[in-house]
């Protein structure tokens, strides 16, 4: 028996910069805090005589004789990918957070399976080949429209300044900042779930088809993650904060499903009582919210928004994706 975990994640400037489409021309770059709550999968090799050969539970009990049969996406694809096909399993998956709200949950799920397959080969894996090969899975494999943020964020956890080359390959550098002055940071930080979710693919595919319309913008997006990494060695949050609503009135307008009048509504409720700014999380359409509280104003802030939506309390993940338990039996 296996169990391993991937922390979900805040990503607060750069966004959409980590696509291949941007990178490949212009570079990257990203700031992003990995948060205490995670993707489990849990997977336990199945003895021979099992007809059934492979039960995934998820959403779907699935039991299935062919890896072929199995309908997640991503489970098929990496059984496939990592040759599977003939060793039999059980899979489950728990996640402390809705899929589909923005948080890198598909990121985090293939990242943690990718680590549990290498744990049960007795191969160990490093961060930056974790996150490149759940990025190919995603990608190539399952030909979705994604970045390759969520990927790094949910391998290496902790907050992290990452810079992305044209050939794709990236730099991660911890913000270098003491443990006190980030609890400081987070909190000022209120993570509001909308109770709505949406396909992040979808999302991508129309910003992305975008893209090539909204250069100077992408461009400004990226200027913005070295500027507010400035801000943070700095410990002026406040500045933090004003840029991170910069950041979101140039992100609404990069594609008009990015946002809607529900969400529009719930910011403007934010902003009116006591958050110097904030944005929506991931692609955009739904899920999580998250405002930057002026100094004194957390607690009118969260009675504001509280009122028909959920706050979910955090605290930074300095651990990326890990194995939590290992058990070696006798198949």
């Amino acid at each position: 028996m296996i169990v391993s975990r991937s922390p979900y994640r805040i990503s607060f400037f750069g966004g959409g910069t980590d696509y291949e489409a941007w990178f490949s021309e212009h570079g990257g770059a990203f700031l992003s805090l990995s948060i205490n709550y995670y993707t489990y999968i849990t997977l336990r090799v199945k003895p021979k005589f099992q007809e059934k050969r492979f039960r995934v539970l998820w959403r779907l009990a699935e039991e299935v004789g062919n890896v072929d049969l199995i309908k997640h996406p991503i489970v098929r694809e990496t059984l496939k990918e990592y040759k599977y096909e003939n060793k039999g399993l059980d899979l489950s998956y728990i996640g402390d957070l809705p899929g589909g709200a923005g948080m890198g949950s598909s990121s985090a799920f293939t990242a943690a399976l990718i680590m549990a397959l290498h744990a049960d080969m007795n191969i160990n894996i490093n961060p930056y080949d974790l996150a490149n090969l759940a990025y190919n899975i995603e990608k190539n494999k399952l030909k979705e429209t994604v970045g390759i943020q969520d990927q790094i964020a949910t391998s290496y956890g902790g907050f992290n300044n990452v810079v992305i080359a044209k050939n794709g390959s990236f730099d991660v550098s911890p913000v270098n900042i003491s443990a006190e002055n980030i609890e400081n940071f987070i909190k000022n930080l209120v993570l509001v779930y909308s109770g709505t979710t949406r396909s992040a693919t979808t999302i991508a595919e129309k910003k992305v088809s975008n893209m090539k319309n909204k250069i100077n913008d992408y461009i400004e997006l990226q200027k913005m993650v070295p500027e507010a990494y400035d801000s943070l060695i700095k410990c002026d949050f406040g500045n933090f904060g004003k840029m991170l609503n910069e950041s979101w009135k140039i992100k609404r307008q990069l594609s008009p499903v990015i946002t809607n009048d529900y969400i529009n509504d719930l910011y403007e409720l934010g902003i009116s009582n006591g958050a110097l700014g904030g944005k929506l999380l991931g692609a955009g359409g739904g899920g999580f919210l998250l405002f930057v509280a002026k100094e004194g104003q957390k607690e009118n802030l969260i009675k504001k928004v509280n009122d028909k939506n959920v706050i979910v309390p955090f605290k930074i993940s300095s651990k990326g994706t890990e194995i939590v338990y290992k058990e070696t039996t006798m198949i």
